[in-house]
């Protein structure tokens, strides 16, 4: 038990968001447990990055072009829409007034 929740709290040990009694109790249990401390000290190497070009873009520019069309489309009939119901409304109000 005592394992799992140091590997919960370790991120925070790492950033040091804890609290100096957690930090004991990590510390405690780091210098005990040695499966514990080989994960503390592979999250505490700055990790890199083998492939370092950059993601190529997963949407080809028609298929964007085609989804913003019908989007925008979407959103001029909703607000069509809402004007009309809108103006229902008032119109219904002025007609009882």
């Amino acid at each position: 038990m005592t394992c799992f929740l140091v590997r919960d709290l370790l991120p925070l040990y790492i950033e040091g968001d804890c609290k100096k009694e957690t930090e004991n109790f990590i510390e405690k249990h780091i210098n005990t447990c040695r499966s514990c401390r080989e994960m503390f000290e592979q999250m505490s190497e700055p990790f890199e990055f083998k492939d370092e070009q950059p993601p190529q873009d997963a949407v080809l520019p028609e298929e964007e072009i085609r989804f913003k069309q019908r989007y925008y489309a979407l959103l001029i009939i909703k607000a069509a829409f809402w004007f009309g119901a809108v103006f229902a409304v008032m119109l219904i109000i002025k007609l009882l007034i």
